[in-house]
């Protein structure tokens, strides 16, 4: 068959980068950049063999013999780069037999699925050994990639993916159309991927490098979602992006029909062109999430270390993550603990130590079987009152010095911003909850960014307002305070400062809490008014405590007030970085760098090397502070 799916790597593409010996040599540039492409086009090579080689064999009989002898072509092909994919002698060997197997199948006319085995096997051994990326670091885009295959894809394409335009009646050979079930019963985003980043030779298909990573995967997974296009779809599915990544669709089919799914073609339709683009569904569930750690732990054990810290991540983000505020309204306490478990799980398999990860895989997996458990601490309204109260204190505190101090300096001007500050993060709250739950697909790893920057900005600023409180709480300085700089010192940068304090406090909290009420919303099953009661209790105790907490602080001397505030500021600040490290850790943004260290979650301490760092350099600067502010108290007054 001579017209090939424009998808398709040929032999000529992987033996472009042999030029002839009167060519100029190739720099060290260009030969680096080819010899990292080698590992890709070994795996389109293996995949095509694997995915094709029931167009050629039959029966035990060959029933084309071009496709046959393209087969065996492809196989020499792939023998021939083994040396170029690695400097590794073990596994030039290890891949060289797994190549060799594959071919001496092809050769025997084996089976297609026996093939097909194979050669999925050494795509796996070739993808583990070479630390090839399988899986996009964040979920696709749907409307970058509708644009980007716009510009670039449709003159050919066609918008529906047919190709059915002028532009591809004139190309020899011609698009096949996405919806040919022959070919996209083959095809994963992992093979588009593949060949948008190498492009095919002899065909009007080229090598998309200008493109990033990022954006080649948008476009591998739109091509799979036109694949389907009026399709029937029935979610959701239960399969991770990981997964749906490197499965063919037969492939995902088939693991639908295994875990029955009312209806798996259906199924297979909603995982093309839903799933891949959206969060994954709050139903995933407890037992998919175990599913996940029990994969990853497998992978761990056999050295793919890489592949198997993805799917971890998955589990916690796409698994773990969407449940945590219905668990956490029961009992906050398991949350944090499975946060911790899955933490040592990723640092254990970084460490590559399979007893260490069998042990903490374990460890995780029963944390999570019991984190489904209910009590009666699930009431409505008591868990309602419980989520509200605990996370308004912290804002309470706050909100309620900064007040405090303010009106003892007789500024009611900046009373009226801190009031401002909180009451615009209510409204940025409620604003924020509408766009990412009815406009804007977040996902899970997004979530995590955006509350650690909030809370690292927040952070930021309480240190900045710490530190200035804690130099004022020397009399002297008050008093140089209050005689030189009382309509100075307090201008408008300084109270907006407290404004803005305000507000990235209370809009920190306010954003978490609205998913907790989400989830008791969906528990309470048509009757919200415990809920809602709940609330508002809840709120009443927090507004009681910002009371008690400004009047407080309006007794206290000035001096006394400026440090015991100061360090209120501080221990906020501590709390909010370590907090925001912890969460870019648990987004996989930052690696976990577990120690030997005592677990203050509501403090904001995780024992991990990252967040320790960072709380420990704050607390020695504002120590340092400290220490200097005693020691002038103690000179004798020049003045």
């Amino acid at each position: 068959m001579k017209t090939k799916f424009i998808f398709v790597l040929n032999a000529s593409l992987l033996l472009s980068g042999c030029a002839p010996a009167s060519d100029p040599a190739p720099s060290r540039e260009e030969k680096e950049a080819t010899d990292a492409q080698n590992g890709p086009r070994l795996v389109s090579l293996i995949d095509y063999v694997a995915a094709d080689y029931g167009g050629a064999v039959s029966g035990g009989a060959v029933i084309s013999e071009y496709e046959y002898a393209e087969q065996l072509g492809f196989l020499e092909t792939a023998l021939s780069l083994v040396p170029r994919t690695s400097r590794s002698g073990d596994d030039q060997a290890a891949l060289t037999a797994r190549l060799e197997a594959l071919r001496a199948a092809v050769r025997a006319k084996k089976d297609p699925g026996a093939v097909a085995a194979l050669g999925r096997a050494a795509r796996e051994d070739v993808v583990s050994r070479l630390g090839l990326t399988t899986t996009p670091r964040k979920r696709p885009g749907l409307k970058s990639a509708e644009t980007l295959y716009a510009q670039s894809c449709a003159t050919c394409h066609g918008v529906d993916g047919l190709g059915r335009t002028e532009v591809a009646a004139s190309l020899s050979p011609r698009p096949t159309s996405f919806q040919d079930p022959s070919r996209r019963q083959a095809l994963s985003p992992y093979r588009v991927y593949n060949a948008l980043t190498l492009g095919v030779q002899n065909t009007a298909m080229p090598a998309f490098e200008v493109l990033s990573p990022g954006e080649r995967w948008d476009l591998a997974f739109y091509v799979l979602r036109l694949a389907h296009a009026g399709e029937k779809e029935t979610g959701p599915v239960s399969m991770t992006l990981a997964d749906l990544a490197v499965r063919s669709d037969g492939e995902v089919l088939a693991a639908l029909q295994a875990s029955g799914h009312p209806s798996p073609r259906e199924g297979l339709a909603f995982a093309r062109r839903e799933a891949a683009f959206a969060e994954a569904p709050l139903g995933l569930g407890v037992d998919q999430t175990r599913s996940m750690v029990r994969r990853a732990a497998s992978l761990g054990a056999t050295g793919r270390v890489a592949e198997a810290d993805r799917v971890a991540l998955d589990a916690y983000l796409q698994g773990f993550e969407p449940l945590e505020a219905q668990i956490s309204a029961h009992d906050p306490n398991r949350t944090q603990s499975v946060e911790i478990a899955f933490r040592d799980f990723r640092a254990a398999l970084v460490e590559n130590n399979p007893a260490l990860i069998q042990k903490q895989a374990r460890l995780l997996d029963e944390l999570l079987s019991r984190s489904v458990s209910r009590d009666a601490g699930g009431l409505p309204f008591v868990a309602a009152f419980i989520i509200y109260f605990r996370e308004g204190v912290e804002a309470a505190l706050l909100v309620g010095a900064l007040l405090g101090g303010v009106r003892k300096l007789g500024r009611p001007e900046a009373s009226r911003a801190i009031h401002a500050g909180w009451i615009w993060a209510l409204v940025a709250g409620g604003i924020s909850w509408f766009l990412f739950s009815r406009l804007i697909a977040i996902a899970p790893s997004q979530r995590e960014l955006v509350e650690a920057v909030i809370g690292l900005v927040a952070a930021l600023v309480l240190f900045s307002v710490s530190f200035w409180m804690i130099s004022k709480a020397e009399s002297r300085k008050w008093m140089a305070f209050l005689k030189g700089q009382m309509n100075r010192g307090l201008g408008s940068g300084r109270v907006w400062s407290f404004a803005g304090v305000a507000f990235l406090a209370v809009y920190r909290e306010c954003a978490e809490t609205i998913l907790f009420t989400e989830a008791l919303l969906i528990e309470a099953a048509g009757t919200p008014l415990p809920v809602f009661a709940g609330a508002v209790a809840g709120l009443a105790g927090v507004l009681l405590v910002a009371v008690v907490i400004r009047n407080a602080f309006q007794r206290l001397p000035l001096p006394v007030f400026f440090g015991a505030s100061g360090f209120l500021l501080s221990l906020l600040a501590v709390a909010f970085a370590g907090s925001s490290i912890s969460a870019f850790v648990a987004g996989g943004y930052l690696a976990p760098r577990p120690i030997a260290f005592p677990s203050f979650p509501m403090l904001g301490i995780h024992p991990d090397l990252s967040s320790l760092a960072v709380q420990g350099a704050l607390v020695l600067v504002l120590t340092i502070a400290a220490m200097k502010t005693l020691r002038d108290s103690r000179l004798p007054d020049r003045g």
